[in-house]
């Protein structure tokens, strides 16, 4: 109920993600059951899929230490204002690590979740430019999940992509590079994703 209560601070803060947060634990979950199926190398079981999920949430808690002029900015950022905007991922990993009170496993998860969720698989992302499986899986599942929402979904400097182009946008590595057996199970998840693009706005 707390890590769900500090999602909705992010919702209320950030005036355009609505639903934002509750699409991406749908979607990671969805993504992850593909991951279990087709890839049991992973070792996921049931509980850790709900936890990662769940775990998704805080993934932009970091953005509460973020000025409005910058997270509400109606436009495109500055060099400088985006340098100050990557910073959600490592506040937010502080953020976690002062709620004590989650199992270690859920901890964990959250913390590399907000802190990992914009690398990249080629080591072009931040903020530690880690590169293939030295990032989480459970970051990785999140960034193709935030990717899609945030391509489907309006911003003030631009209007909501269609599913279909969003998803090739993503496969065709033009939102950076991702894990390619993450992208056959995103192939897989396709249409649970879209169905969740329409009922959860």
């Amino acid at each position: 109920q707390l890590i769900n209560m500090i999602g909705m601070i992010v919702e209320f803060r950030d005036m355009e993600s609505g639903s934002h947060t509750i699409r991406i634990r749908e979607f990671s979950r969805e993504l992850l059951k593909v991951v279990k199926q087709k890839y049991p190398e992973y070792g996921l079981t049931d509980d850790e899929i709900e936890t990662i999920a769940d775990a998704a949430v805080l993934h932009d808690v970091g953005k509460i230490s973020i000025s409005d002029t910058i997270l509400l900015k109606p436009g495109r950022l500055t060099n400088e204002e985006f340098d100050i905007m990557k910073t959600h991922t490592t506040k937010g990993a502080e953020i976690v690590e002062q709620i004590t009170a989650m199992d270690e496993s859920y901890h964990k998860h959250c913390h590399d979740i907000a802190l990992y969720h914009h690398e990249k698989w080629d080591g072009r992302g931040y903020p530690e430019g880690l590169k293939g499986d030295q990032i989480p899986l459970s970051a990785q599942v999140v960034a193709i999940s935030d990717c899609y929402d945030a391509l489907c979904s309006p911003r003030v400097y631009k209007p909501p992509f269609p599913k279909d182009e969003a998803f090739r946008m993503i496969l065709e590595g033009e939102c950076g590079a991702f894990n390619e057996k993450l992208l056959e199970c995103f192939k897989v998840a396709k249409p649970e994703f879209e169905r969740l693009v329409d009922t959860l706005q």
